[in-house]
């Protein structure tokens, strides 16, 4: 069975369209917010028959075809890959949100009922601006879900899904030295999977490094807690692809290994993640800044390939 990819190439994905009023040294927005992020469209391609792709839209996002559309606005906010809630800042950037809007619950929702997504975007909603007379809204974050799906053979072997982060594959750039662009983050979180294939949440940080890289936990961790060992793809990971012939648990221990498809004879196998996108409110550059021309704007392209696994048996 060949290596297969899936292409998401150069999106416009986040851009500041007003700079706040105060510079500071710590992290998060503060009083007299003004700072928010534009975001573009997601192109996903399909480049073999092996590995397929389809797109569910969520939270501020439209789907056409292969691609996504965010066309509102987002602002600080933290999400924590390990439950599945997005975390609010107060109005004054010096806590938490109370109330609803604090611990918000994004992982569970049915993104096929449109009731379902209205309510979670409701929670995430921050503000309604108007840009060149058109009304957009502000939101904690962004979602959008993307299904893989593998069709076996009659081979046996199980599937590895990766996101590829060696040279120009998976990347966010922005037009000038990275500074508020590198609190962008993009997290990958499972949601469902066929015939018990395994699912790992990761968290793609393509512009800071992972001593910088902090996620709010809980209700209680407004100054964020470090990501465990193996969960976080930061500035500097840029790991070779592991091949058919690497020790299954070597490749199943990678920051870039999101999981893999159960092997099932003359059977379609997929897995569903939830893609979240927000602007880290615990990342030092995400504070107000002077000018506008430190609100950056950034591109963001991810590949995500598939790799036959050794066989269970051969390395338990």
């Amino acid at each position: 069975m060949k290596k297969s990819k899936v292409i998401v190439p150069a999106v416009a994905m986040i851009a500041f369209s007003t700079a706040a009023s105060i510079a500071g040294s710590v992290a998060w927005f503060t009083a007299s917010r003004q700072a928010v992020i534009q975001a573009g469209t997601y192109a996903v391609v399909k480049t073999t028959s092996n590995l397929d792709v389809e797109l569910t839209a969520g939270v501020g996002t439209l789907v056409s075809e292969k691609s996504v559309t965010f066309g509102d606005k987002l602002t600080d906010g933290s999400f924590s890959h390990k439950n599945g809630n997005v975390y609010t800042p107060n109005a004054a950037g010096t806590g938490l949100a109370t109330g609803d809007k604090a611990e918000i619950d994004i992982a569970s929702y049915d993104a096929s009922v449109a009731s379902e997504v209205a309510a979670v975007a409701a929670l995430l909603e921050r503000a309604t601006i108007t840009e060149n007379n058109v009304e957009k809204k502000v939101y904690t974050a962004a979602t959008f879900d993307i299904k893989f799906t593998v069709n076996f053979g009659a081979v046996e072997g199980d599937i590895g899904l990766y996101l590829n982060c060696t040279g120009d594959n998976s990347k966010f750039t922005t037009g000038s030295t990275a500074s508020t662009a590198k609190g962008f983050r993009m997290a990958f979180y499972p949601l469902t999977a066929e015939n018990s294939s395994e699912q790992k949440a990761k968290v793609f940080a393509d512009l800071q490094e992972s001593a910088k890289c902090k996620y709010v936990g809980g209700t209680d961790n407004f100054s964020g807690t470090s990501y465990t060992a193996g969960d976080l793809m930061d500035s500097s990971y840029a790991a070779t692809l592991p091949t058919e012939s690497t020790d299954r648990a070597t490749c199943k221990a990678r920051n870039d290994y999101l999981g893999f498809f159960k092997y099932k004879s003359q059977s379609e196998v997929s897995m569903t993640y939830r893609v979240v996108a927000w602007f880290e409110g615990t990342d030092e550059e995400i504070r107000n800044r002077e000018t506008l021309a430190e609100y950056q704007s950034v591109a963001a392209q991810l590949t995500f390939e598939a790799i036959d696994l050794k066989a269970e048996s051969t390395n338990p």
